[in-house]
């Protein structure tokens, strides 16, 4: 299947969506509170998980900000016990500068994204904004068993073509099997972030330089190919996934959170084209 997707542009949400933080620092609420009402959102606040997940039980939110550190149920518990209600309401992780470690095992558990002490309101903006955008997406197809499905793309160096793409890639991942009934909301975001990447660093946001995806689909395995035309660069300083350093820098946090997410991330010799990975997990049947 070739495809050529594109809108023009697609705004990220400020408006009608509720939001949930919950920190135990009181400046970190007021922050986020005046922050995001000021843009549009409905803002809630807990000071610790077990609060939280209290709040939730009897609430409908669009998204769980939480912090890592927190008495009576830290953040990790809370996402866990947030994904064990409600697969797919994002949360977005709140950690330490040195806390790389933490947002990898929260990642690996099913976090959409994260942000770092102290925040930073730039990358706040771009992370909500994208973990709503990214979650909103929810193709609807019948599955067709054991089929594979190769997909070729090619896009202009265009931001509102990014999510176009990778909705769809999520409507293959539902056609073949290899999601039920949508791609993880931080599969996406790993997506997202590798086709943002080649528009933004390779071809310099260039309208006049193309992004080609090449995915190859089957019920077990997603396998994405991202490539631009700039020139490439030496990816091997950004392949750490616990470096803390990431935690705090916009450069090399896309390849940080793919790390983090995918099974596989790798790069062919000049830098220009990355390869993403993802096996599906194997069905609790298939362990026993």
């Amino acid at each position: 299947m070739s495809q050529k997707v594109c809108n023009e542009t697609i705004a990220l949400p400020q408006e009608n969506y509720h939001i949930l933080v919950v920190d135990d620092e009181s400046m970190i609420i007021e922050l986020l509170f005046k922050l995001l009402s000021a843009k549009g959102y409905e803002v809630s606040t807990s000071t610790n998980g077990r609060e939280a997940l209290e709040f939730l039980r009897g609430h409908a939110c669009d998204l769980v900000i939480t912090d890592v550190r927190m008495p009576y149920l830290d953040g990790l518990q809370l996402l866990k016990a947030v994904k064990d209600m409600n697969p797919r309401l994002p949360v977005i992780m709140i950690s330490g500068y040195d806390e790389a470690a933490v947002v990898l095992d929260a990642l690996k558990a099913g976090a959409e994204n994260f942000l770092a002490k102290p925040l930073n309101l730039d990358i706040l903006d771009q992370v909500i904004g994208k973990t709503l955008s990214l979650a909103s997406i929810r193709p609807r197809g019948c599955s067709l068993p054991s089929v594979r499905q190769t997909t070729y793309m090619r896009s202009p160096s265009q931001p509102g073509c990014v999510q176009d793409m990778v909705y769809q890639i999520s409507l293959s991942a539902v056609a073949v099997g290899f999601a039920d009934n949508d791609l993880e909301n931080n599969v996406k975001l790993a997506l997202a972030e590798a086709i943002t990447n080649a528009m933004e660093h390779g071809n310099l946001w260039d309208e006049d330089k193309f992004v080609e995806v090449d995915v190859d689909l089957d019920g077990n395995t997603l396998r994405a190919t991202v490539r631009d035309e700039g020139p490439g660069f030496d990816y091997n300083g950004l392949l750490n996934p616990t470096s803390n350093e990431h935690l705090m820098s916009e450069r090399g946090r896309g390849i940080f959170l793919a790390n983090a997410i995918m099974d596989e991330v790798s790069f062919n010799q000049i830098g220009n084209q990355v390869t993403l990975v993802k096996r599906r997990p194997p069905l609790a049947a298939e362990n026993d």
